[in-house]
C-alpha cells in the first residue's frame, strides 16, 4: 500500500513539475525577435558567471554589437563594447545588471515558475503540443490591449517563443503580432569558453 502511494506521490509531482514554467539556472538560449538574432545569454548562477552579448543591429549573429561579463568571484560586471571607436572595457563593482536576469524576469512577468500552464495548444514550432502562459494589459496611451503567449514544447519542457499581439481598445481588430524565439536553448553546466573576455581586461577602465 506504502508503495501504491509513494508512487501515485511521485506521479502527482512529476505532473506539477512538467506543467510548470521551466526556470533553471544553468541555461543558455539566443534571442531572436521577428527572425531577427538580437541577443545571446550563457547563465551559471551555480557557479557565478553570466554573459550576455548582444548581436550588431542587423542581427549578424558573426558580429557582436557588446557584451556583458559577470563573475562573481571577482566581483565585477565586464562591459565591452564593440560599437565604439576604438572598442572599450569597463569594469563595473558589482552586478550582475538585472538585464542579464531576462529570463527569471520573464519568467515572473508569467506568473513565476510555480505558476502552472493555462491551455494547451498544438504548434508547429512545439512539433506537436506546447504548454502555454498568458498575460494580457492595455496600454491606454497607445490604445492598445497587448496580450502575450509563452510557448514551452511539452515533450522536452524546452521554452520555444513568446507571441506578443496588440489589439485595438475600441474595435478589437488585431493590430500587429510580433515573435520573439528562443533558439539553441541548452540547460546544463555551460562551457567556460561562454565567459572567455573578448579583449585584454588590463585595458578596461574601472571606475
Amino acid at each position: 500500500m506504502m508503495t501504491v502511494a509513494v508512487l501515485l506521490l511521485s506521479l502527482l509531482l512529476s505532473d506539477l513539475t512538467t506543467s510548470q514554467i521551466p526556470n533553471p539556472t544553468q541555461y543558455r538560449f539566443t534571442l531572436t525577435t521577428d527572425g531577427i538574432a538580437r541577443e545571446r545569454y550563457a547563465i551559471d548562477k551555480q557557479v557565478g558567471k553570466m554573459s550576455r552579448l548582444w548581436f550588431s543591429n542587423i542581427g549578424d549573429e558573426e558580429f557582436g554589437g557588446n557584451q556583458d561579463i559577470y563573475v562573481r568571484d571577482d566581483g565585477r560586471t565586464y562591459l565591452f563594447n564593440f560599437m565604439s571607436q576604438p572598442r572599450q572595457c569597463i569594469a563595473n563593482r558589482g552586478g550582475p545588471y538585472n538585464e542579464m536576469n531576462y529570463w527569471p524576469n520573464l519568467v515572473q512577468s508569467f506568473g513565476g515558475e510555480q505558476k502552472k500552464y493555462d491551455e494547451l495548444i498544438f504548434d508547429a514550432d512545439c512539433d506537436g503540443t506546447c504548454l502555454t502562459w498568458k498575460t494580457e494589459f492595455n496600454r491606454t496611451y497607445e490604445h492598445y490591449r497587448y496580450v502575450n503567449r509563452l510557448y514551452v514544447k511539452k515533450a522536452e519542457q524546452k521554452p520555444i517563443k513568446m507571441v506578443t499581439r496588440a489589439y485595438n481598445l475600441d474595435t478589437g481588430e488585431l493590430v500587429s503580432t510580433s515573435i520573439t524565439k528562443f533558439t539553441n536553448w541548452i540547460t546544463g553546466k555551460v562551457p567556460d569558453y561562454e565567459y572567455d573576455y573578448p579583449m585584454d581586461l588590463e585595458t578596461c577602465y574601472k571606475p
